[in-house]
């Protein structure tokens, strides 16, 4: 892999500047060791070995995931899907994804058994087809 105008040999540890750069700008691992002269296993290898450049890689991507924040929230004054998941996102008790189960009343023992059986029956209707000959997941 090239390595960028000015950057050091991967063992220096000179790229490490750069790559935190880019990593605020996008926070996108990939890019950044592109940018950066440096392969990615050895960036990881960095981050394994230095807790402090890991500790500065978290602080660099949350930085880059702020940036595209901004950007997002400009644009949802725009855009309306932009919008949606803008307040998915910032307000997920009001707008996000919720889900409320309410279960109420008894079942007999009698039919929790057929049901348990069902299940079972189910199950390995599943394992028949997915895997058939293997071993069965439920015994009854």
């Amino acid at each position: 892999m090239p390595r960028r105008k000015g950057s050091k040999a991967k063992g220096s540890g000179d790229w490490m500047p750069v790559f935190l750069a880019a990593m605020q700008k996008l926070p996108n691992v990939r890019v950044a060791c592109q940018q950066a002269g440096i392969s990615r296993a050895e960036v990881y290898r960095a981050r394994g070995r230095d807790p402090e450049f890991a500790s500065d890689w978290e602080q660099a991507k949350q930085d880059g995931i702020d940036v595209i924040e901004a950007h997002l929230m400009a644009m949802s004054q725009k855009n309306v899907v932009a919008g949606i998941f803008m307040l998915k996102n910032l307000r997920p008790d009001v707008y996000g994804e919720n889900v409320n189960v309410s279960v109420s009343g008894s079942l007999s023992i009698e039919e929790v058994r057929q049901a348990r059986a069902s299940l079972h029956a189910k199950l390995n209707q599943i394992v028949d087809v997915v895997s058939p000959g293997d071993r069965r997941l439920i015994h009854e």
